[in-house]
């Protein structure tokens, strides 16, 4: 699979020097947000190649959020990796979203570099940014109160939608702009029930989507993150003094919950207390263990890591508390505290099915091939469908089709329209793929039965019915074409034409659509 990159442009060249300490962010340098962990920074090795005095490696350099200056890879001049757009560069994994700004050194033959070590300063910047925002929402008799929260929220993407029960599309209300804390009511008729939900994205293109409520709440409200006290047509209180809770999703039930000490006193700290909710079953917190750790001020490093076992898919939310060496910490929290994290255990890949596949007469480069299929899953990615070719159904590597296709025709279903571009290519396997949040994968090849007992079905692309002319006619004295002799047995009913029909070279018969079945909860 092809892996897409943030394209970032580096000018390799000296900039004014910064200490190699901690430092707050350069604000002359401009963010670009990027939903996710691979970052792709080209070079222009062309130009480079054609300096009077070039560089035989690259040295990449890198910050997070404004921290002490790590290296990265070093990389021969001529052995760049290679990015998308057939560009060439380095390709950066980062370990968790943050703030990264980038700079890349010139290393010579002799060792010497440009710019110095001592004078490296930052040449661009991107925020990586894999979570998409948590938006929850409370109803009352009328209408809903809301509130998203992302640490990098765009502020003009909130959209509230709407739909009668029953009805498949949502309405987008347009009759204002909406804040990420707001709220909004209807004029409903006796008796009538709405279905809401609420759409938030942030800069990198993430986005969160509530769970959907009725208005008039009814007893399958609140299915989803916990509801707050106090009348539900309000706002619910916040605690400033906590952070906003994020969503984490993972694919194990044996997980960490990551937590950094953000301030503490001389004494330091010598534990963390954790605390749980356990699929929102409890408005009460648990409490899970004390971990001890021994952190100080002066230490570089001031996170703590607290293992987490769950025993069953679903959503645990967790409150953290540090301890100082003194022994004081804040209070255990109480009944409508807000969480500090969610987090969604998930280990089911999920429902993804082709459907259909039509292939017709194309345009300029190809054959057209219809492609529609079902992709179902509560943790979907927004984007969560590839479709993919090969040869050989048993491939480890299949060839694009296209990445990250969203659900086009309905909530679970899709369609995609490719034009095949080989003109060596004239059959083929299609395979589709889905992920979801917590990294899960589901896959079908197109013609295979949810058991894989049936082989997957191949796709032909080449309708045309081969034609010719007769050029000439050889007579009895006629010279024999070489390789053949007289005792060359002559053709079988001579002078016979073939019977039409039957055996044709078109394309197979589709296979019927699957009759019914139910998608998976």
């Amino acid at each position: 699979m092809r892996r897409r990159h943030a394209i970032l442009m580096l000018a390799c060249c000296i900039a004014l020097a910064l200490p190699r300490v901690a430092r707050p962010q350069d604000p002359g340098l401009q963010a670009h947000y990027w939903p996710h962990r691979t970052v792709g920074i080209p070079v222009d090795v062309d130009r480079i190649g054609k300096l009077t005095n070039k560089p035989s490696e690259l040295q990449l350099y890198y910050w997070v959020n404004g921290r002490d200056i790590q290296k990265g890879a070093k990389l021969p001049l001529s052995g760049m990796q290679q990015l998308d757009g057939g560009k060439r560069g380095f390709l950066f994994s980062a370990d968790r979203d943050g703030d990264y700004e980038f700079t890349v050194q010139f290393v010579y033959p002799d060792g010497t570099t440009s710019p110095r070590s001592d004078d490296l300063s930052p040449q661009q910047r991107v925020v990586v940014d894999t979570t998409p925002p948590q938006v929850r929402l409370y109803p009352s008799n009328t209408g809903v109160a809301w509130e998203a929260a992302d640490d990098n929220l765009e502020a003009q993407s909130l959209s509230l939608e709407c739909r009668w029960p029953g009805q498949q599309d949502w309405t987008k209300v347009t009759e204002r702009a909406f804040r990420a804390r707001d709220q909004f009511a209807w004029k409903l008729p006796a008796g009538k029930t709405l279905e809401v939900r609420v759409k938030a994205r942030d800069r990198a293109g993430n986005e969160g989507v509530s769970a959907p409520t009725r208005v008039p709440p009814d007893s399958a409200t609140g299915v989803g993150f916990p509801k707050a006290g106090g009348p539900a047509a309000e706002l619910p209180p916040v605690n400033s003094s906590l952070p906003q809770a994020r969503i984490d999703y993972v694919n194990n039930l044996d997980f960490t919950v990551d937590y950094t000490v953000e301030r503490m006193g001389r004494s330091g700290v010598r534990a963390a207390h954790l605390f749980v909710l356990k699929n929102q079953g409890s408005a009460n917190w648990e409490f899970v263990k004390k971990y001890d750790k021994t952190l100080m001020p002066g230490d570089k490093d001031h996170s703590i890591s607290l293992p987490y076992s769950a025993k069953e898919e679903g959503t645990y939310s967790f409150f953290v508390i540090p301890e100082s060496g003194a022994g004081a910490r804040l209070e255990d929290p109480k009944r409508g505290d807000p969480p500090m994290v969610h987090v969604v255990v998930d280990k089911t890949a999920p429902y993804v099915r082709i459907t259909s596949v039509q292939v017709r007469p194309g345009g300029a480069r190809g054959p057209l091939v219809e492609i529609t299929w079902e992709a179902a899953d509560p943790n979907l990615m927004p984007e969560p469908v590839s479709l993919e070719w090969s040869l050989d159904p048993k491939a480890a590597k299949w060839n694009e089709v296209k990445y990250r296709l969203k659900n086009t025709t309905g909530q679970t279903t899709g369609r995609y329209t490719w034009e095949v571009p080989d003109e060596s290519v004239w059959k083929f396997y299609l395979r589709a793929r889905a992920v979801d949040k917590a990294a899960n994968t589901g896959e079908h090849i197109w013609g295979q039965d949810a058991d894989k007992k049936n082989p997957p079905t191949e796709v032909i692309v080449d309708l045309e019915k081969p034609t010719g002319s007769v050029d000439r006619v050889r007579g009895g004295n006629a010279p024999k074409p070489p390789g053949t002799g007289s005792d060359s047995p002559p053709p079988a009913n001579p002078g016979t034409l073939p019977k039409s029909g039957g055996g044709g070279s078109g394309p197979p018969a589709v296979p019927p659509l699957p009759g019914g079945g139910n998608l998976p909860d």
